[in-house]
């Protein structure tokens, strides 16, 4: 054997097995991108909340009062959490069952001092009507009120 032919049987050789494993990789490829993949699961859709609006009216110049109104949705009202500015005049007023149509603002029994910053309402209800009917939410609106 001579040194040419030993040169051609180890191209041979070599462009066989380049030939096998380019081969074997497209095999794997294909086996593999044609294998159904488990979809990652979808995220859970958002809990529902109404849309609530807020708004002061100055009584007199040191007492103010609210109005909580939801634009979506008539519900039956469990509580809301008054949360004032700095927190000096936070409560918690109960609904008792109260049934609110939509546009009918929630009043207080009393009124609040005048302090000034960002007063944060937390209305906790069951929807009464339209698509999301029984659905319970927690909904929170505020409103800034200016110096006294």
């Amino acid at each position: 054997m001579n040194i040419r032919t030993y040169t051609k049987n180890n191209t041979m050789k070599t462009k066989n097995l380049l030939l096998a494993l380019g081969m074997i990789m497209m095999t794997l490829m294909i086996i593999t991108s044609s294998c159904k993949k488990e979809d990652d699961p979808e995220p859970p859709p958002a809990a529902y909340v109404p849309a609530f609006s807020s708004t002061s009216i100055a009584i007199d110049a040191t007492t103010i009062d609210f109005y909580i109104t939801c634009a979506t949705d008539d519900y039956e009202l469990i509580k809301v959490e008054v949360k004032s500015p700095a927190g000096l005049q936070n409560d918690t007023y109960l609904g008792n069952g109260m049934i609110l149509i939509k546009g009918e603002p929630i009043t207080f029994p009393n009124y609040f001092v005048r302090t000034s910053g960002t007063w944060t309402f937390v209305v906790t209800g069951t929807v009464k009507s339209g698509t999301h009917n029984g659905t319970s939410f927690v909904a929170s609106t505020s409103v800034s009120v200016s110096g006294k």
